[in-house]
């Protein structure tokens, strides 16, 4: 999933942040499927919808290289499955 944010803007004393905002980091968010199987997952393929059984405003964890950082909803964007952040953190 690609994402696209906008960081606030960093303060010119923030010289520490300025260095650090263009290191790369993994985010994923985390959606459970209760009963999915290892054959479900060698099933999947472009396309596949996977029935979560959750609210569509079911509250998911956000982390960043493994560690904790949010909690979102998914949210459709013009089309596109997006991630909108609720609670940082």
């Amino acid at each position: 999933m690609a994402a696209t944010a906008s960081p606030a803007p960093a303060k010119a004393s923030d010289a520490a942040w300025r260095q650090i905002q263009e290191v790369r980091c993994r985010v994923t968010a985390e959606l459970s499927v209760n009963g999915f199987t290892v054959r479900d997952l060698l099933l999947l393929q472009k396309g596949t919808l996977v029935n979560t059984k959750q609210p569509t405003r079911a509250r998911i964890a956000v982390r960043a290289n493994g560690s904790f950082i949010a909690l979102a909803e998914f949210e459709v964007i013009r089309g596109h499955l997006g991630v909108r952040f609720t609670e940082l953190g």
